[in-house]
C-alpha cells in the first residue's frame, strides 16, 4: 500500500524497533570532542548532561553516534576548586565546568585521548536537512527531515545476509555513509534494466571499512588514509580496493514481492520498488547520510 506525502509516494509500513531503538539511544548527539583541561579551567568534552557533582570533581555523561552505532561515554574531572555547573545541566562543547590548580579529566577510568582522538567531527543524525536510515533486516528504510519522520519505502537487500565485508560477497553494508552521485540512465550493459531506471550510490567503503581491511591485510594505510579522508568531507571513496564499491539504492527491473520471502534481490544495493524507487530518487540529495543498520553490526 502507498501514499503521498508532501509529493513523495512513500509505503505506509509497521513502525521499525531497529530504528526506534537507534533514536532512542542517544537523544541528544554531541557532533565532537576536544580535551576538557585548558588551563587553570575545564570545560566540557562535547555536548552532554552532568550526572554528578562532588567535592569538586563534575561527571558529565555523553552520547553519540559513530559510524551506525550510538555510544556512551562518562568524563570525570577531579581536583576543581570552584564548580560552575549543576546536575542534570545540559552542557555544549567547551563550556566552562569550574577552575581550580588541579584539574585532571579522565573518560571511564582511561585517558581523555581515548574519547577525543579521532572524534572532533561527528554526525548528528538530528540535526541532518535529510537522512536516510535503512533497517536492512527489517526491509525499511526511513526518510527523516531534521529528526522528523516523513517518508518510508519497504526495501530489499543483497543476496547473502550479514553485513558487507569484502567485494562480491553479496552483502549489504553496516555503517553510516553519504550519497555521492544520481542518475537516471540510460544505464547499458546486460543488468542495465535492473536499476529500475534510478540509482543513488553511497561512498561505501568508510574509514571503518578502511580500518578493517587494514587489520585484514587487504587495504595498506595509505588507502586506508585516502578512502577515510574522501568518506569525511562526502565525497566518493576508492572503489577497486578488496573491499568492494559500487554500493546504492536503486529499482528493480519488475514488481517484486518481499511477503514470500523475495527480499534478497541484489549484490549488495537497496532495492526500491519500481514504482517508489523515482520518488526516492527524488527525495534524496547528494552528500545526503546514509546509515545502514544491521542486525549486531552484521
Amino acid at each position: 500500500m502507498t501514499g503521498v506525502l508532501s509529493g513523495i509516494v512513500v509505503s505506509m509500513l509497521a513502525a521499525s524497533p531497529t530504528i526506534d531503538a537507534w533514536w532512542a539511544a542517544c537523544p541528544d548527539a554531541a557532533d565532537g570532542f576536544a580535551a576538557v583541561v585548558q588551563g587553570r579551567e575545564a570545560r566540557a568534552a562535547g555536548v552532554g548532561v552532568v550526572e554528578a557533582v562532588r567535592d569538586g570533581e563534575v561527571e558529565v555523561a555523553h552520547c553519540f553516534y559513530e559510524n551506525a552505532t550510538p555510544r556512551q561515554a562518562r568524563v570525570r574531572v577531579r581536583g576543581l576548586t570552584k564548580v560552575l555547573v549543576a546536575e542534570g545541566q545540559r552542557v555544549t562543547r567547551g563550556q566552562r565546568l569550574g577552575t581550580g590548580k588541579a584539574v585532571v579529566a579522565t573518560v571511564d577510568d582511561a585517558p581523555l585521548s581515548t574519547l577525543v582522538n579521532g572524534r572532533d567531527a561527528l554526525v548528528v543524525p538530528r540535526a541532518e536537512r535529510v537522512l536516510v536510515v535503512v533497517d536492512v533486516a527489517g526491509h525499511r528504510a526511513v526518510r527523516f527531515e531534521r529528526g522528523v519522520e516523513v517518508a518510508s519505502w519497504d526495501v530489499g537487500q543483497g543476496q547473502a545476509t550479514g553485513a558487507k565485508a569484502w567485494r562480491g560477497d553479496l552483502k549489504t553494508p553496516h555503517g553510516l555513509y553519504f550519497v555521492v552521485q544520481k542518475s537516471t540512465g540510460p544505464f547499458g550493459g546486460p543488468w542495465g534494466l535492473y536499476y529500475g531506471g534510478v540509482w543513488v550510490k553511497v561512498n561505501y567503503p568508510n574509514a571503518f571499512d578502511a580500518a578493517r581491511g587494514v587489520d585484514a591485510g587487504v587495504v595498506t594505510e595509505a588507502q586506508a588514509e585516502e578512502i577515510a579522508r574522501a568518506w569525511a568531507k562526502r565525497q566518493p571513496t576508492p572503489q577497486k580496493t578488496k573491499l568492494g564499491g559500487g554500493i546504492g539504492f536503486h529499482g528493480w527491473v519488475e514488481p517484486w514481492d518481499g511477503a514470500d520471502g523475495g527480499y534478497e534481490l541484489s549484490w549488495g544495493c537497496v532495492v526500491l520498488h519500481p514504482d517508489e524507487a523515482k520518488a526516492f530518487y527524488d527525495a534524496t540529495p547528494v552528500g545526503t547520510p546514509v546509515v545502514f543498520l544491521q542486525p549486531d553490526g552484521g
